[in-house]
């Protein structure tokens, strides 16, 4: 990997000299210091990708100054040059923070050997940091898009629950974010820095799900050729998320229940019972209660999963959030060298808050996508929807009512919300004209001079 720049820190000037020398044959960009003072401001003054340093310098020894690069810069890889009888040192640096050692003496080759390996470790961990920085990012708050009462009601038990190590329920239909909300949870956590583990219970059969879940020795079964660790195992130190909960089958719950009492389990055919520190978040799509009741459901399980229980309203009951979601996903979409995003025509949007979404966010999310594709920088039209889209009739869809965490509701002042809210629209629609007002609502004049008094929402005097 030539080009790379390398620092040796080396009080023998021989060694130093040689070094610095050989390396530079090889393509690398070299410095070399014979003290750690010196080494550390040249760190913090220059971009270095590795330090080579030796254990024994004068002054600030080489133990000490990997502990100030790890402190200044993580991502610097440090390689440790110690002698055969000081090897403890050198396991002691690693333990520290270092990548590698490398005893003296030791060839040129060795050293290269040695310095390839830490720069390919290096760009593989730059390249995870930002692979995980990507992935973090789709779970930031700002994407659950919505200001809707029951969305900002959402957001705020995900913030107050995220630095809690809570068992969350999310109950919601297919496609209203479940997962979203699970991440959010995970990436806002003190686990944030652990793995977010995701099993889709509903997709594997019973013998699959357990080695799923719990892993397998090997020879538990027809096939199990080698050991294999479970999920739980994976996500030791950060979140496991179980979406469709509602499906792993009854023998099996008494498993999952123990892991959530004791975090204790065994892996399929084995006999040693391992711990696992890991945070349960599950998701599903039913009403767990009535899966008690009903007898597919441990009421156990049930209550320990229903420690926090989130529910996610479906996008026919927050239509208002609908056209923030068009420009969320225009945003996703729109390929990030057009200059602005397309402008979209009142008749799509009117028929994208009229349709009913029974596939939540995720349908619309596909939509958009579809639209984006077709426009062909026009702007989206009608034209670009998906053909079950074009056939839909807008007119149909005449109130969106967000009811979702709604405990109880005054019918005779909904019935007055809602004809306040007809007589308003058909007054726009015919700029105040009674006579059309009357038509567009299929009532009698004399009906709507009544309903106008009633409501006194118009200070115009009646035509």
């Amino acid at each position: 990997m030539g080009g790379s720049k390398v620092l040796i820190v080396d009080d023998e000037k021989l060694m130093r000299i040689s070094l610095e020398s050989q390396l530079k044959k090889e393509g690398y960009h070299v410095r070399s210091v014979d003290n750690a003072l010196e080494g550390l401001k040249m760190v913090k003054s220059e971009d270095f990708d590795v330090v080579v340093t030796d254990l024994r310098l004068p002054g600030m020894n080489g133990m000490e100054l990997l502990k100030e690069i790890k402190k200044y810069n993580q991502e610097i890889v440090v390689v440790i040059m110690t002698a055969f009888g000081t090897l403890e040192s050198a396991v002691s640096a690693i333990k520290d923070g270092a990548y590698d050692y490398i005893a003296k003496p030791f060839s040129t080759d060795e050293l290269i050997i040695k310095l390839q390996r830490a720069l390919h470790y290096k760009n593989t961990a730059a390249e995870i940091n930002r692979l995980r920085g990507e992935i973090q990012a789709e779970f930031e708050f700002c994407n659950i898009v919505g200001n809707s009462e029951s969305m900002k009601k959402v957001l705020e038990i995900v913030k107050s629950v995220s630095e809690r190590d809570t068992t969350v329920l999310i109950r919601g239909e297919s496609g209203t974010g479940k997962e979203k909300i699970a991440g959010a949870i995970h990436y806002h956590s003190g686990r944030k820095t652990g793995p977010f583990i995701r099993v889709s219970c509903a997709a594997l059969n019973r013998e699959i799900l357990e080695s799923e879940l719990f892993g397998h020795e090997k020879g538990a079964f027809t096939g199990a050729i080698k050991m294999r660790r479970g999920r739980f195992e994976l996500a030791d130190g950060g979140s496991i998320f179980l979406d469709d909960v509602d499906d792993i089958p009854l023998d099996m719950q008494v498993k999952l229940l123990r892991v959530l009492q004791e975090r204790t389990f065994e892996r399929v055919g084995g006999e040693e019972t391992l711990g696992v520190n890991v945070r349960v978040i599950c998701a599903t799509k039913k009403d767990l209660l009535e899966r008690v009741k009903e007898g597919c459901f441990r009421e156990d399980l049930f209550y320990r999963l229903n420690v926090v229980q989130i529910g996610i309203p479906p996008l026919r009951e927050r239509k208002g959030d609908i056209p923030l979601l068009i420009n969320y996903f225009l945003k996703k979409f729109v390929s990030q060298y057009e200059d602005a995003l397309p402008d979209v025509s009142p008749e799509v949007e009117e028929v994208l808050v009229a349709y009913d979404w029974p596939g939540n966010v995720r349908e619309l999310e596909n939509v958009i996508e579809h639209a984006v594709a077709f426009s062909k920088s026009k702007g989206i039209s009608l034209e670009t929807l998906p053909e079950y889209l074009r056939k839909c009739d807008a007119s149909t869809d005449l109130l969106s009512m967000d009811l979702y965490n709604k405990q109880s509701i005054n019918l005779q002042d909904a019935l007055t919300e809602v004809e306040k809210k007809l007589i308003q629209w058909a007054h726009q629609k015919t700029n105040g004209n009674q006579v059309k007002m009357a038509e567009i609502l299929g009532i009698p004049r004399t009906t709507l001079r009544n309903r106008l008094v009633k409501l006194q929402s118009f200070d115009k005097p009646m035509p």
